[in-house]
Order: C-alpha cells, then structure tokens, then sequence
C-alpha cells in the first residue's frame, strides 16, 4: 500500500547555500521515510524524540 507523501502547511524547506552550508529556517519541515524494515518500528519512536526535542527547545 503507498499513501501520498503530504507536505505539512507551515513550515518552510531546508536549503543548501553556495557554500554548500545549510540554510535552516525557524520552522524546518523534516521529512522522513518509514520503509520497511526496522523504519517500521524505529519511526513512530523517532517522531515523539523529537515532538519532545522541540517541545524542550521551544517551550512547547
């Protein structure tokens, strides 16, 4: 089964700059694959790592 991939509404693309620094913006969209393999099991994990994280960092 695939689903389609949705693009959150806010927040905004990590881009590369000439210099090839990244170029992170206040409100980074950070995507990420489940797949197929451990991903099944690791993501839903991940994502409260970092609901928590930005929760820390942001006071919410």
């Amino acid at each position: 089964m695939t689903t389609r991939i949705q693009v959150p509404a806010q927040g905004e693309k990590i881009t590369v700059n000439a210099d090839f620094s990244l170029n992170v913006p206040n409100r980074p969209i950070i995507p990420f694959i489940e797949g197929d393999g451990t991903g099944v099991d690791i993501t839903p994990v991940m994502r409260q790592v970092l609901d928590a994280a930005v929760a820390k960092a942001y006071g919410g």
